[in-house]
């Protein structure tokens, strides 16, 4: 039986650091407005036959294993201990970017697995359950210092808000109008990814930050930054976009100046693409490595060469994935 799963990485646009589990706990809850990349991690799963002396994993590393305790990579011994699967498997995983790109790596790593994990074990769980799931591995079990947005958000695919609560961990999906989820679906065909081609421990910047004592003003600041744009009634485009734009530089200068964000070498990028006619730039992710995301005034073709000409190298349209979490294959 062979499985193949995948998963989208995420774009988060508002409210990101409101959702940190310990902010959420102080500060009762947490907002986040994103979309799913169309961009994925991909899982293949070959569940096999009970000859088979040893599992094998591949991933950046390989391994091979004969019970579950043996398994090094975390994620992947907490899936599968948290789904009780005791036949061995062959595991392999395959995605675009790398650990610590900003992108959600490793929530949609952990998400694909699990999708791919639970068709081999039969277990019907919903995207918005295996969220939570993904989610409680990493906090509650691996004790990550994270929040829950990058499950959510790569899991559902298309645009999504979501509200998180601090009674019972509840996650409720706030629905947006349809004249701002219109624009948001239109802008994520005008945005442009740049890496930055320096890559980082989140885990290690978001230790950091929750250490600074500026972090819960400025979080706070952030979150309700977010929900200034995600509750407003407004429906005139030109309004929701001017609100918008607004919204996104008035987070940015307050994660760009919050502890382990901007590093030397950011700076000089993010001074570099600044250069360019741009409605906002903003580094992805929890900070000091990964990808800036821009809202260009410019045409497509435009913007590319532009960015070309200032040797802006592999960068790609941040387009929207309408689909979230799926299985791709199975012949079972």
């Amino acid at each position: 039986m062979i499985t193949i799963s995948r998963c989208p990485y995420r774009i988060s646009l508002l409210g990101g650091g409101s959702d940190l589990d310990w902010f959420v706990k102080e500060n009762n809850s947490g907002i986040c407005l994103g979309y799913s990349l169309s961009k994925y991690t991909y899982t293949v799963i070959n569940k096999l036959p009970s000859r088979a002396k040893r599992g094998i994993l591949n991933y950046s590393s390989r391994e091979e294993y004969s019970n579950i305790n043996e398994i090094a990579h975390p994620l992947i011994r907490s899936a599968i201990e948290e789904l009780n699967i005791s036949e061995l498997l062959e595991i392999s995983s395959f995605g675009f970017a790398s650990r610590g790109s900003g992108l959600g790596g490793s929530s949609s790593f952990l998400l694909a697995l699990l999708k791919g994990l639970c068709k081999v074990k039969n277990v019907n769980l919903s995207n918005f359950d295996l969220a939570y799931l993904a989610s409680n591995i990493e906090i509650n079990k691996l004790k990550k210092p994270i929040g829950r947005q990058d499950h959510f958000i790569s899991s559902t695919g298309n645009i999504s808000c979501f509200k998180f609560i601090n009674e019972n961990s509840t996650v409720e999906r706030i629905n947006l109008n349809n004249s701002k989820e219109l624009f948001l679906k239109n802008l994520t065909e005008k945005l442009y990814l740049i890496p930055s081609f320096v890559s980082r421990s989140a885990d290690k910047v978001l230790y950091k930050l929750k250490d600074s004592s500026t972090a819960k003003d400025d979080l706070l600041e952030i979150r309700n930054i977010a929900e200034k744009f995600i509750f407003s009634h407004e429906n005139r485009e030109h309004v929701i976009e001017e609100t918008f734009n607004n919204c996104v530089r008035e987070s940015w200068e307050i994660k760009k100046n919050m502890s382990g964000v901007m590093t030397g070498i950011l700076n000089d990028q993010y001074n570099q693409l600044n250069k360019l006619p741009l409605n906002w730039i903003r580094l992805l992710g929890a900070g000091s490595g990964g990808y800036f995301l821009i809202s260009p005034k410019l045409d497509n073709k435009t913007i590319e060469d532009e960015l070309s000409k200032l040797g802006m190298k592999d960068f790609f349209k941040a387009s929207m994935s309408s689909i979230g979490l799926e299985i791709i294959h199975s012949n079972d």
